[in-house]
């Protein structure tokens, strides 16, 4: 999953800012595809079996990344059937696909990025007001050191 990452990191550019002195980095996913991120201080990281989700103490911002099997679509597919599922727009944005749309008035975006040799992809969800906070996070995202 190195290119994803690395895919996502350049989706982000913009996002590269110095993490907060105070994040602490952790470690989630599933056996099979761990990575690592840094939880800024004012945000609550809650482990889940495929990710991790993560929210602003304050309620207003939602982070969320997961790693699912493709089941043995393709790149597209798997986009293709996310934006059907959600209701979303979705387009190819380098090697990675952005799925946008609202829910309760809110903005989501979610960034799939699919790794076919694999057989898996792991979809970054982010929503709410809190845009700098989503972006120092996508920055930190990294593949788990080996053990």
């Amino acid at each position: 999953m190195k290119a994803a990452f690395a895919s996502l990191a350049l989706a982000a550019a913009l996002a590269l800012a110095a993490p907060d002195a105070s994040a602490a980095v952790q470690e989630f996913g599933p056996d099979n595809a761990r990575f690592t991120l840094d939880v800024p201080e004012g945000w609550t990281a809650t482990a889940k079996e495929l990710g991790v989700q993560l929210e602003k103490n304050d309620h207003s911002t939602s982070f969320e990344v997961a790693i699912h099997p493709t089941g043995g679509k393709s790149g597209q597919e798997v986009a293709d059937t996310l934006a059907k599922t959600l209701g979303f727009q979705c387009s190819k944005e380098g090697v990675s696909w952005l799925l946008t749309g609202e829910e309760d008035g809110i903005k989501i975006a979610v960034v799939v990025y699919v790794d076919e040799k694999e057989g898996k992809f792991m979809a970054v969800t982010m929503a709410g007001s809190d845009g700098e906070g989503m972006k120092q996070i996508l920055g930190t995202l990294k593949d788990a050191p080996a053990k």
